[in-house]
């Protein structure tokens, strides 16, 4: 392998910290979308577990409305997952990324 002069390997060695930075801000801004969206999903679990209260007055307007809210809850359940899923797929692409610039990193380092 030739080398490269002093000043392109500098530059190269920047930008491929550059990178690295971008990849770990990236990772961390889905690590943190990650667990948000698990914490909501943990919140609608708790909000159908209260609906769920047998100390309540069952009218027919008290079931209906409980209906129609704990259908629209289990479809949210349904769409934060859905997110989840998605955000945790992108979060193994962003880790795969990250541990390509960090591979790139230590490659340059021996320019």
């Amino acid at each position: 392998m030739s080398l490269m002069p002093r000043k392109q390997a500098a530059q190269l060695q920047t930008l491929v910290g550059i990178k690295r930075q971008k990849a770990e801000q990236d990772m961390l801004i889905l690590q943190q979308d990650v667990r948000r969206i698990e914490a909501e999903i943990a919140q609608i679990g708790e909000n159908l577990k209260a609906l769920d209260c047998t100390a309540e007055e069952f009218d027919g307007s008290s079931l209906a409305r409980r209906h129609g809210t704990v259908e629209r809850m289990i479809a949210e359940l349904g769409a934060r997952k859905a997110a989840l899923a998605t955000r945790r797929l992108e979060l193994e692409a962003a880790r795969d990324a990250l541990k390509r610039v960090m591979h790139s990193e230590d490659r340059t380092s021996d320019l």
